[in-house]
């Protein structure tokens, strides 16, 4: 009986050691300082946090997630509209961990509406029966969740912050 008890004692032990050294990976590459962002942004991001932790360890970067209106909260000079504007916005800030370069991008955090996204993209036809190929250039349209944006948001600001520009 007692053996059970310490093995079941040693595997709570390493499982609470397992999640404090995950929590302090994820606190290492991801920073959400705001819960108080517009409407359910706040559990969705904190949902994300692995997946953008793993991301910004691979690429070299770190991730702060502020609410927009902390950029204008301080500034009683600031019009309405702007801060009418960022009450439903968040400031992503990406920055390089070898250098120290950072950039940052003001992305909407409305989880309930979707957001367009154009491509340009080109498409190579082979003619039957001859040795040519055509270009054609085309738009492709798609719209992106809120995660999905996020996302995209951090890849663009990485891609600028570390000068990798090709996907």
């Amino acid at each position: 009986m007692k053996i059970q008890k310490i093995i079941s004692a040693i595997k709570a032990d390493r499982a609470k050691n397992f999640a404090s050294r995950n929590e302090a990976m994820l606190n290492n590459y991801i920073r959400i300082h705001d819960k108080n962002t517009y409407g359910d942004s706040y559990e969705q991001m904190k949902q994300a946090r692995e997946v953008i932790a793993h991301y910004a360890q691979r690429e070299g970067i770190s991730v702060d997630i502020y609410s927009a209106s902390r950029l204008v909260a301080d500034d009683p000079a600031a019009p309405s509209f702007i801060k009418d504007y960022a009450s439903d916005k968040l400031n992503v800030v990406v920055q390089n961990s070898l250098t120290g370069e950072s950039a940052n991008k003001i992305v909407n955090a409305n989880t309930k509406s979707t957001l367009p996204k154009m491509a340009k993209t080109t498409v190579i036809l082979p003619i039957k029966g001859e040795d040519i190929e055509i270009a054609r250039h085309g738009i492709r349209r798609t719209e992106d969740s809120f995660l999905r944006n996020l996302y995209r948001s951090i890849e663009e600001l990485t891609r600028n912050v570390t000068g990798k520009n090709s996907k």
